[in-house]
Order: C-alpha cells, then sequence, then structure tokens
C-alpha cells in the first residue's frame, strides 16, 4: 500500500501534536525531555512542530519518558 505524502505530513504533525500537548500537560520542559530520551532538543522540537518523521526507537523512549502508553501519542 502507498500511502500519499499529504496523509504522511498529516500524521506527523498529529503525533508531534500529542507528543507538546503531553508535555505541555506535565510542565516538563524540552531540556528535561531531552536528557530523560537521550534525544537532541532540536530533533524533539522537529518532532513537535511535524518537521521529522519519528521512527518507532524514538517514539517509545519518548512514551517512556512521558510515561504514556504508546497510542496516546499515535
Amino acid at each position: 500500500m502507498q500511502y500519499s505524502t499529504h496523509l504522511l505530513r498529516h500524521w506527523r504533525f498529529t503525533i508531534g501534536q500529542n507528543i507538546h500537548r503531553r508535555r505541555a500537560q506535565q510542565k516538563l520542559p524540552l531540556r528535561k525531555l531531552a536528557r530523560l530520551t537521550g534525544l537532541s532538543e532540536l530533533l524533539l522540537d522537529h518532532y513537535e512542530l511535524g518537521k521529522n518523521e519519528i521512527g518507532l526507537d524514538e517514539l517509545l523512549k519518548i512514551a517512556c519518558a512521558l510515561e504514556v502508553e504508546l497510542k496516546e501519542l499515535i
């Protein structure tokens, strides 16, 4: 099955919004999330803005750091 570029951008943006919302609810600074996940602040920022595709490994690290189930970010 082939997905359109538009659909993939939509999913990147949606996942990014979910990460940002959860982080904001917990009042967790981006710097601390970066430290907890081992990912850079810039990369996390790009994920939240939907600029970068996020791999499953990175998404799992973020979910663990935010103490949420993976499905809550997707």
